[in-house]
């Protein structure tokens, strides 16, 4: 019986050595990325701070002008970024307007562009736009991804964000993306 236990495990090893697997001959370089053709969900968790080197944007709020850091600090994590490198990552305020919105709360509607740049050093650059109650400083708004902007991983993608966030504290602003991203 004990013989008859040893050829079956040999048989089973032979078997299981003999089956290849086709990726094993392959080079990093012959490897293929293959994108999703359908939409592929993108969330990120984020913070900003104000770069302090930018300049300063002026906005005009009723008959007092306001300035503020044209320039702002991304870090947090994001889905297929990982850690978000806060060196290489940032948003600019290009325009900022005050206006008063339908339930009669001073808001301020702000857009711009930006670059979000993950661990690995894959990224994409972006526009956006949001519009910030004066009141309880929370804000929303979207964010659409530059086609032919993506590096690495992010290469040849496309896809917008929708953003929920608030200004907690002066200097600190607090945000997540829901979205997904395209390839074509």
């Amino acid at each position: 019986m004990k013989t008859l236990s040893y050829l079956i495990v040999l048989a089973v090893l032979v078997i299981a050595g003999c089956v290849t697997d086709d990726t094993m001959f392959e080079t990093q370089n012959s490897l293929e990325l293959k994108k999703a053709k359908v939409p592929i969900p993108m969330k990120m968790d984020c913070r900003a701070v104000p770069d302090t080197e930018s300049d300063l944007l002026p906005v005009v709020i009723g008959d007092n002008t306001v300035y503020i850091y044209s320039r702002l600090i991304i870090s947090g994590t994001g889905t297929h970024l990982g850690k978000i490198e806060a060196e290489k990552s940032f948003y600019v305020i290009k325009n900022g307007e005050f206006f008063i919105n339908d339930d009669g709360i001073p808001s301020v509607r702000n857009s711009g562009d930006g670059k979000v740049v993950g661990a690995n050093g894959d990224g994409f650059e972006f526009t956006w736009w949001i519009k910030e109650s004066l009141v309880d400083y929370t804000f929303f708004g979207e964010m659409e991804i530059t086609p032919g902007t993506g590096t690495g991983k992010f290469e040849g993608c496309s896809g917008s964000c929708d953003i929920v966030g608030m200004e907690p504290a002066v200097g600190l602003i607090l945000f997540n993306l829901d979205g997904y991203l395209v390839y074509k």
